[in-house]
């Protein structure tokens, strides 16, 4: 995955990355509108540990498709993205012009947060304060699900398959490191699983530390 990196970049990755995904939008929700093979997996072991119409966070929602299978489930989903030209795309109900790294949500106020690629468009020295936020927004024995790309390094890259020279920030995770800040921030990993397209995609089940969820 070749990327442009220039450590003075990161100040402002996340508001170019959101300036990039407002410009294609369009093109972005057609490509993505079908969900990859493996994602109703996915949601099923996320959903096993929820209580039914529990209350779920798409942190970082883009178009909204994880919405509505998410709402398929039964849960109350709140949409969160902070490209308001994302949220536009598909007038999805019930979605939140709003950054993960500070969530309008009261403590403990979520079952479960779903963040599906968009924790890699966090830069690396910004992700344990994100993981903590997710931690405060959940209650105790509530889920998290993360899909990141696996590797090393982090830096920009343009938006060539989506038609566009604009740029995207991304950070590579790889599992020890990503399960380690997850422990500090509070959860506790319970499965892990990978699948490839054009990149190798890690993802991550954790549950907030403390009591058992309703519904396990």
């Amino acid at each position: 995955m070749d990327m442009e990196v220039d450590p003075s970049d990161a100040s402002d990755a996340v508001g170019e990355t959101q300036e990039t995904y407002d410009l294609i939008t369009a093109e972005y929700a057609r490509q993505n509108a079908t969900a990859w093979p493996n994602l109703a997996d996915h949601i099923s072991i996320f959903s096993a540990s929820l209580p039914p119409g529990g209350v779920v966070v798409d942190a970082g929602c883009g178009p909204g498709r994880d919405i509505a299978l998410l709402r398929a489930r039964g849960f109350r989903v709140i949409g969160i993205d902070r490209s308001l030209g994302q949220l536009r795309t598909n007038s999805v109900p019930g979605v939140l012009q709003a950054d993960m790294r500070q969530l309008p949500l009261p403590a403990g106020s979520a079952d479960a947060i779903w963040c599906q690629a968009a924790l890699l468009h966090i830069p690396r020295t910004a992700v344990p304060a994100v993981l903590a936020e997710f931690a405060r927004a959940i209650h105790p024995g509530g889920g998290l699900y993360l899909s990141v790309v696996e590797g090393d390094g982090e830096g920009f890259q343009a938006a060539s398959s989506y038609g566009s020279n604009r740029r995207r920030w991304f950070t590579l995770h790889r599992e020890p490191n990503l399960t380690a800040m997850l422990a500090r921030a509070g959860f506790a990993v319970h499965e892990v699983r990978r699948n490839s397209d054009r990149r190798v995609w890690l993802s991550i089940h954790a549950r907030r530390n403390g009591a058992t969820a309703t519904g396990q």
